[in-house]
């Protein structure tokens, strides 16, 4: 399960998952991460305990699965190729 967390003032907030990484969100810019980077993370329930961010659940058929970031690319057969060389 997901969950996304919203940055809600006017400054740029900087949080650090469990498992090290950390991320910037600019105001008003809301990410979605794994739950396993926020459960038991006291950082982060400190912030939302003081409203700087919010956080939410999210059902695993509303969470968006990653775009591959590269293209395909079509390529002819490998047969084709010897032939035309």
């Amino acid at each position: 399960m997901t969950c996304r967390i919203q940055n809600l003032t006017r400054r740029l907030v900087s949080i650090r998952g469990n498992s090290g990484e950390s991320w910037h969100l600019p105001p008003n810019v809301a990410i979605d991460l794994m739950d396993a980077e926020v459960t038991e993370n006291d950082k982060i329930a400190k912030l939302v305990a003081q409203g700087v961010i919010g956080l939410q659940a999210i059902p695993p058929e509303e969470s968006v699965e990653p775009v591959s970031q590269t293209q395909e690319r079509s390529r002819r057969p490998r047969s084709q190729r010897e032939e035309v060389e």
